[in-house]
């Protein structure tokens, strides 16, 4: 089999269903050979039956597969190790595909010969967004989902940002070779990123990357992410996820901490805070200024964490 959809999942049936429709509307060049793997991780809804009611149409190209070990990553992992194609595209039950997605990630593995791809991805507003969420798209494209590099197609390389699981696709090669999704990550535990730390992991080992920007879905924007508490947490969440993946490793060489929080960092907090407070008018600044507090803050929860972690003895 060329390809397989991989489709994580927990309590959003309806969701699911509207994505699942997107996938039937596929339009490609020449007949395409492709599975669709939906893995249920303990939902409590009706996603069984959802997916089964769509058997029929996808003519058993659709499979459904639990996975009780809770966590985005687990179920990312089952879906690798059951899925039948050469190349593997990833996506969120919420999303909505492009009528030419999938011919789309196909044409740009076989014109670049890539190992892997990260698409676009456009977030859908509500038509109740608060202003201050859609005007600074650009600042927050975490908790708002937006990967936007335009329409071509080239390789990746920094500053752009690392992939986002709504949208990409691997060889499956890749993950027999480097390794699958690390569980310790990802939706389900305290720390984001298993989106981000796959694809470094595959740019250090070598591996030859493109973004395709033919390759897209749109992501609606929940209610639950269109609050100043979302935006939040998930930006703490970013800053644990930077201490973990060793982004701070010099900060524990510092000899002085202040409440468990290396002097270089509890500086840089205060020098945060008073940009914050000195911008309180100043609507897109102040947000920003939110952003990297927050960052900070979750990389200070990081270490204090793992400093007060018992050490192993051997």
């Amino acid at each position: 089999m060329r390809l397989s959809v991989i489709i994580a999942t927990y309590n959003r049936s309806q969701s699911l269903s509207r994505m699942l429709q997107s996938l039937l509307e596929q339009k490609t060049e020449r007949p395409l050979d492709f599975e669709v793997i939906v893995v249920d991780n303990n939902s409590k809804d009706n996603t069984k039956s959802v997916v089964e009611s769509l058997t029929p149409a996808f003519n058993n190209r659709l499979r459904y597969i639990f996975e009780q070990k809770q966590g985005k990553s687990h179920a990312l992992n089952k879906g690798i190790q059951e899925a039948a194609g050469e190349i593997l595209a990833f996506t969120d039950d919420d999303v909505i595909v492009d009528s030419r997605w999938l011919n789309n990630i196909l044409s740009c593995f076989e014109t670049f010969s890539c190992d892997g791809l990260g698409g676009r991805i456009l977030p859908q507003y509500p038509p109740h967004a608060p202003r201050w969420l859609v005007d600074n798209k650009d600042l927050i494209v975490g908790p708002v989902v937006n990967y936007n590099q335009g329409e071509s197609t080239v390789v990746y390389q920094k500053p752009m940002y690392e992939f986002l699981g709504a949208n990409f696709a691997f060889k499956k090669g890749l993950f027999e070779e480097c390794g699958l999704f690390r569980t310790d990550i990802g939706p389900g535990t305290k720390v984001l990123g298993e989106d981000t730390e796959i694809t470094n992991r595959f740019l250090q080992a070598g591996k030859r990357l493109y973004y395709c920007g033919q390759a897209l879905v749109w992501h609606p924007v929940e209610a639950e992410r269109m609050t100043l508490k979302y935006v939040t947490s998930w930006y703490v969440a970013l800053g644990r996820y930077r201490v973990m993946m060793g982004q701070q490793n010099s900060l524990f060489q510092e000899a002085a901490y202040f409440f468990g929080v290396p002097n270089p960092l509890a500086k840089r907090m205060a020098s945060e805070a008073r940009y914050f407070l000195t911008h309180i008018f100043n609507q897109r600044e102040l947000l920003r200024a939110w952003v990297d507090l927050c960052v900070s803050y979750g990389k200070a929860s990081q270490i204090r964490h793992i400093r007060k972690a018992p050490r192993k003895t051997l």
